[in-house]
């Protein structure tokens, strides 16, 4: 079984050495634990989107699932808020729709991650962009 991406990072967070911090990062070394850490400290990913939460209107994932995985799915659509890498012809009405609808249809715990990459402040204690380089050296610029 797959395991959550906030179960991971609350994991990382956990450990108390830089070097158990590394190894865990490498056991869950995969396209979306590296695209959340690129997306939250490569200082040249800028999001096209408002700081802080947008208002959700209804929400539809399972609050009670005790392993989420509904984020896996919708990483490969970071792409569609960063500058550079978003459709020209996309508006940021329509940019700000479709990360609500992400926002709508996971869990609770994986909005408040995804809301953290996006406003470059994930909260996982000892994570730092040096430990990130160190571990995978072509991330990072």
């Amino acid at each position: 079984m797959t395991t959550s991406l906030p179960r991971i990072f609350s994991e990382i967070a956990a450990a108390r050495t830089k070097n158990k911090k590394k190894e865990l990062l490498l056991k869950y070394d995969c396209f979306a634990v590296r695209q959340i850490l690129k997306a939250a400290f490569d200082p040249n990913i800028k999001f096209l989107l408002p700081p802080g939460a947008p208002p959700i209107i209804k929400f539809q994932g399972d609050t009670n699932e005790p392993n989420p995985t509904y984020l896996y799915f919708h990483i490969r659509k970071l792409y569609l808020f960063v500058e550079g890498q978003s459709p020209k012809n996309l508006t940021d009405m329509k940019r700000e729709t479709l990360f609500t609808d992400i926002l709508e249809g996971i869990h609770p715990s994986e909005v408040e991650l995804l809301l953290q990459v996006k406003d470059k402040n994930l909260k996982c204690r000892g994570l730092t962009f040096n430990l990130i380089k160190e571990t995978f050296p072509n991330l990072l610029p």
